[in-house]
Parts: C-alpha cells; structure tokens; sequence
C-alpha cells in the first residue's frame, strides 16, 4: 500500500492541491480537445488537379477536381486521389499526435505512432516538355489535353 501523499497536510491545503490539479487537467483536456477538433486536413495532388478534405478521422468530407483533371486519362485519376488522401491522412496524423504530446506520454504516444502513415516514397515526376508548369499532366489522343 502506497503512502498518502496528503498526510500531514491540512485540510485547506488538500482541497487547494486538488482544485489546481484538477484545474491543470481540465485545461489539459481542453486542449486537447480543441486540437482534436481542428484536425481536419487539406491536401492536392502534385498538379492540383484533385484536392481532397479529411477529418480529423480520417473520413472523406470532401474532395473536388479542377480543370486540371480533364488532362488525365480516367485510369490516371484515382491514383492522383490516393496521393492527395495519404497526404492529408499525414497531416490529420500530424495535427493529433501535437494535440496528444501534451497530454499523453511517451509509451502512449509511440504506441499511437504505430498506426501513424508512413511518408509516401518520392517518385519522380514525368514532365511534359509543352508543359510550362511541369505538371504530370498527359496529352490524350486526338490533340487534346
């Protein structure tokens, strides 16, 4: 059995230790709770073609395409989604694990890095020499892009 930690204290001192303990955790959880809710992520493939919103679980909440997605071929599409997801996954996981560091420890916190995503190898880019911006953009067949 462990010692009390209050013995010898008086009454007044107890209540006041525990008040500002308890204060200290509620403002600890209330941080904690605000960077969980500002967890969303945003991010674009290379090109910006597709750009994608995540919450701060990793649902799908939005995901748009701009002009630029004309350019590919439809097969060429879905990875361009995938690379934007996993971008915006590591950015939700970025934004929870800086939420977390105050509040958790460490065990804890390398325990949730496990299911953290890992970064994305970088592949190179095939660029369109008739391409001023370098996107990854490929002409289709009939002139158009």
């Amino acid at each position: 059995m462990q010692p009390n930690p209050f013995d010898g204290m008086d009454h007044d001192e107890v209540l006041r230790t525990l008040r500002e303990q308890a204060s200290g955790i509620e403002a600890r959880a209330e941080r904690l709770r605000a960077g969980l809710a500002a967890a969303s992520a945003t991010a674009s493939s290379p090109d910006g073609a597709v750009t994608v919103t995540l919450s701060p679980t990793g649902a799908l909440q939005d995901i748009s395409f701009s002009a630029k997605a004309a350019g590919h071929k439809p097969e060429a599409l879905g990875p361009l989604v995938m690379s934007a997801v996993r971008a915006a996954q590591r950015q939700v996981s970025a934004k929870l694990t800086d939420s977390l560091r105050d509040t958790a420890g460490e065990s804890t916190m390398e325990f949730i890095r496990r299911f953290m995503p890992e970064a994305e190898p970088a592949r190179p880019v095939r660029r369109d020499p008739g391409d001023e911006y370098g996107s990854v953009l490929r002409k289709r067949s009939g002139g158009g892009r």
